[in-house]
């Protein structure tokens, strides 16, 4: 009899010992860490927020992330924070040559507006092709002339936008590079961020990469990026993107500006399939 009770009792400790060692194992102390990848594809809440300088960067430089993001699911805004107005591409319209891209003599004298409008609409066309909601493509009303973003000026629009959708959305941007090498406004947002980030006014932050820029870049003590690779559904969404950059009615204020201004580069983008990011948490 005392032999079955002390059998009995060894199985009620073995029982209580296995339970309490599973509840520990589940405790975050255990947690396996996830992977810079499953945060990519798991980012925390459900409403991201894009913010590009001009008008391609969505594409060239957040392009991929979009495309993927919306198709787990999230509800993705787009912010456009400069007018795009500083660009070589506006003299090129009118320079009397004959251009292969387009297939026509660029006799085209362009105004100032007339050249932003032609901008806003690849863009906007840029974010509906990688799938991103209408109303959800946000040309900021308060955005800066080209090439004079600053870091002040770009925190407002952020935190602007956070006060809109919640300041538990998940902000996306521009890595802050090597400023002898990136632009000055892609600078100015990656800075923005980041500051706003250790503020504690950005909850989770995710920078990306310039691909045309990796290897230009003076590295320093900046960290590498992780690296992502797109699958060819998603590589399709990103052409018909490029697309619209691409795309040629002079009739109708199109003037393929963005290809004009970096099609090498967006061929590119298309041919690595790679989207380059760092995760702030």
């Amino acid at each position: 009899m005392n032999k079955k009770k002390y059998i009995i009792g060894i199985l009620i400790a073995v029982i209580v010992i296995g339970i309490a060692v599973a509840a520990i194992i589940k405790t975050p102390l255990f947690k396996k860490e996830k992977t810079a990848e499953e945060k990519l594809l798991e980012k925390p809440g459900k409403t991201l927020l894009y913010f590009s300088p001009h008008q391609d960067d969505e594409m060239l430089t957040e392009g991929i992330d979009i495309a993927v993001s919306i198709e787990n699911g999230y509800d993705v805004h787009v912010i456009l924070c400069t007018d795009g107005s500083i660009c070589n591409v506006k003299e090129k319209l009118n320079n009397g040559k004959h251009c292969k891209s387009c297939n026509t003599d660029h006799n085209y004298i362009v105004t100032t507006e007339e050249f932003i409008q032609s901008r806003d609409s690849e863009f906007i066309g840029s974010c509906l092709a990688l799938g991103v909601k209408r109303e959800n493509i946000n040309i900021e009303e308060t955005r800066m002339v080209d090439g004079s973003e600053t870091v002040e000026g770009t925190k407002e629009i952020i935190k602007k936008y956070l006060e809109l959708f919640g300041k538990n959305c998940t902000v996306c941007a521009v890595f802050p590079n090597d400023p002898e090498v990136q632009h000055r406004d892609h600078n100015a947002l990656g800075l923005a961020a980041t500051e706003l980030k250790d503020e504690g006014v950005i909850k989770n932050l995710y920078l990306f990469e310039e691909p045309y820029n990796l290897e230009k870049v003076s590295r320093g003590d900046r960290e590498e990026p992780n690296i992502y690779y797109a699958s060819d559904e998603i590589m399709t969404k990103l052409q018909k993107a490029v697309d619209e950059y691409h795309k040629w009615d002079s009739e109708n204020g199109r003037y393929a500006v963005g290809y004009h201004s970096a099609g090498e580069r967006m061929e590119n983008v298309l041919s690595e399939k790679a989207l380059y990011y760092h995760i702030y948490e």
